[in-house]
């Protein structure tokens, strides 16, 4: 938070002059903190001169004087009457601060008005003596005050005028028996140094000034919440509260939700359990940036604060978040006991398998523990590797080919040749290579793909601008994932209507060479199918990169498909057979857990994020560079549209066809070609 500029030296109280020009005498230009907070410091020797604050001279009591007449003058009726010590008609002032000559730091003891005017944080309500003790602030000016003391009892009254009385002290008691003991918080040595300054309250280890929220947006809920309402105050108030609408309103409703949203809360924490030095004396592991790269991570740094934070499995429900225990502590909800009930509880994964604890949301794939996990990401990335690599080295050397123009010997022959099958009155019908219902099955695929890619990769880059940015335009991370779920669905279903049309397509072959008096086997039919990898297509592929290598004088010729198209299709046959299925476990994982283990989840999502990666970066790179930007179909292939490709690609890449056709036709040109 940006702080105001102070005068240097500044060693004695100081007080702002407000001039009459300025439309609100009470504040300066930009933000500025909204509580009286003695941590908030600045080094004087960084404290340049300010014209709009001038010094209280002892030997000079008229200037303080005028001012402090002109600020009362300019105070409001309304203020008055909230503050009730009057404190403010000092501490209204940005300007309000002092050199601690100690610390060599500049105190700031500003109060936002609007924090008193507006009921805006939880303390709002108070007077400031009902915290500070009286007699210390009794002579003004006076001393800075002392510490104070969250503990204390305080004195409540509702609106129907009962008084009752609210203590933090068992917050005390029950950091003393917690993980975060008093002496662990008064003894945290960050890279930065202490994380307190001496003396200061241990709440000040993880609380600021939280504000009321707006009741409004919590209503609808509440009847769904129904008896888990009063949970969380019953952990510390011990009996249902029977309170009136007003006081139900603004102090129950207001905390149906997280006292922060999920991210704030992993960056609380994160002051220490990502700090390097705090991990490396305590001989932990970074658990703020684990939780980050799983899926509750994620969906909080994407805007969803309905996900799992973490005190939502290191405090079980209805437990105080104070009474947070270690690991290693039988009755800490995280102990291996209890975390299977902690995950399965109603309010994470109902009904799922106690093995779902196995699933880590703290995965580190340097530990032994995760073994399994570290073979799987390390054999994706060599199918990465050993898959799009070649085909990128592949439209890399063709595009080398034709910068230092290389030319083959039957490169001629079948462009006439081509030419010349598609004069013949039958020549396009025969050199079609997609009929209609492959079309639509194409376009299908294509806008599924395109759906799945929207909402599923910001997972993936969560900590891209763009990503934030694309989820929100969807309505959010939970419709999102209602539009990725369903479109995983219809890919699935249009896999399966592709496969009973390869199935019928198969059954059709077998027939006609049953007919023809030389039965099929099943086997057979697959290895017919004209998209299926031949031992001949090997053999083409390393004259294929014999040729880019300029080893070979001419290149191999292909017929319908070639081997590139080949491999394409089988990554969309492998790819959306394990998308799909991963994809199912993830969705399901209650039952995924029950007919296998909870660490499955951990293999799925792997499986899911890395083989997605791999088929954007195929589809985006290389087939897009061969259906659209490749030299021999710019601007765009029309096959998908008409079912026909140009007649420069069909030379180029499909001469095995346009020879085939031609023979059928008896079509002949001039020349011969030399494989």
């Amino acid at each position: 938070m940006r702080l105001r500029n102070f005068p240097h030296p500044l060693r004695k109280m100081t007080m702002l002059q407000p001039r009459l020009s300025d439309p609100d005498p009470t504040r300066l230009p930009g933000p500025v903190p909204t509580v009286c907070d003695p941590r908030r410091a600045i080094p004087a020797r960084f404290a340049p001169e300010s014209p709009r604050i001038r010094r209280v001279h002892g030997a000079r009591p008229g200037r303080g004087v005028r001012a402090a007449l002109l600020a009362a003058s300019l105070f409001s009726a309304r203020a008055a009457a909230d503050d009730r010590d009057n404190c403010l008609y000092c501490h209204q002032f940005p300007g309000l601060s002092r050199l601690d000559s100690a610390s060599g730091r500049v105190r700031l003891y500003y109060v936002d008005p609007s924090y008193v005017h507006e009921l805006s944080g939880p303390h709002a309500r108070l007077a400031c003596t009902d915290c500070h003790e009286p007699s210390e602030v009794a002579v003004i000016p006076h001393e800075p005050a002392g510490r104070v003391d969250c503990t204390r009892q305080c004195h409540l009254v509702d609106s129907s005028g009962n008084e009752r009385r609210f203590s933090h002290a068992p917050i005390a008691a029950m950091l003393e028996r917690s993980a975060h003991t008093p002496e662990v918080l008064s003894s945290v040595e960050l890279s930065t140094g202490p994380i307190l300054e001496p003396g200061q309250s241990l709440c000040l280890s993880c609380h600021d000034e939280p504000k009321f929220r707006d009741p409004g947006g919590f209503l609808p809920a509440m009847r769904a919440l129904e008896g888990r309402v009063f949970d969380r105050c019953d952990t510390c108030h011990g009996t249902q509260l029977q309170v009136d609408v007003h006081y139900y309103l603004k102090h129950v409703a207001a905390r149906l939700a997280p006292a922060r949203p999920t991210l704030e809360i992993a960056q609380v924490c994160g002051v220490c359990h990502s700090d390097p030095k705090f991990v490396e004396t305590h001989q932990l592991h970074d658990a703020v940036a684990s939780f980050v790269r799983s899926f509750h991570g994620k969906a909080a740094l994407l805007g969803d604060n309905s996900t799992a934070n973490c005190i939502s499995c290191h405090a079980g429900a209805g437990e105080n978040a104070h009474l947070m225990l270690p690991p290693s502590n039988p009755l800490s909800s995280v102990s291996p006991a209890r975390a299977p009930d902690s995950c399965r509880s109603t309010a994470c994964h109902p009904g799922a398998d106690k093995s779902i604890a196995q699933t880590a949301v703290h995965l580190n794939l340097q530990k032994e523990q995760a073994l399994l996990e570290y073979v799987l990401v390390a054999a994706f990335i060599l199918l990465t590797l050993f898959s799009f690599g070649p085909s990128m080295v592949i439209v890399v050397l063709e595009l080398v080919h034709i910068v230092i123009g290389v030319t083959h010997r039957h490169e001629e022959y079948y462009e006439r040749l081509t030419d010349a099958v598609m004069a013949h009155p039958q020549g396009r019908q025969r050199l079609k290579r997609f009929t209609v219902s492959q079309r639509l099955q194409h376009w299908v695929l294509v806008i599924l793909f395109v759906l799945l890619v929207l909402t599923g990769f910001p997972m993936k880059f969560v900590d891209r601008d763009w990503a934030r940015t694309l989820v929100d335009w969807f309505g959010g991370l939970g419709t999102a994932r209602i539009i990725h779920h369903w479109a995983g669905i219809c890919l699935c279903a249009g896999f399966a209507v592709h496969m009973l049309y390869v199935l019928r397509t198969m059954r059709k072959r077998m027939k006609t060479a049953r007919r023809e008096g030389q039965p099929m086997s099943w086997f057979t039919a697959i290895l017919t199918l004209p998209l299926w990898v031949s031992p001949e297509d090997g053999r083409k592929a390393l004259q294929l990169f014999k040729y880019l290598l300029l080893l070979r004088r001419d290149p191999p010729t292909f017929g319908r498909f070639s081997f590139k198209e080949k491999l394409e299709y089988i990554g969309v046959f492998w790819g959306t057979t394990l998308l799909g299925i991963t994809g199912l476990m993830l969705w399901g994982e209650q039952l995924a857990t029950h007919l296998f283990s909870g660490r499955i989840l951990n293999l799925a999502l792997i499986a899911h994020t890395y083989e997605a990666f791999l088929a954007v970066i195929h589809v985006g790179i290389l087939h897009i560079f061969n259906v659209i930007f490749a030299p021999g179909v710019f601007p765009l292939s029309p096959a998908m549209f008409t079912g026909q490709t140009p007649k420069a690609e069909m030379a180029e890449a499909h001469g095995e066809q346009v020879a085939a056709a031609a023979a059928e036709l008896g079509v002949r040109v001039e020349g011969a070609h030399h494989e």
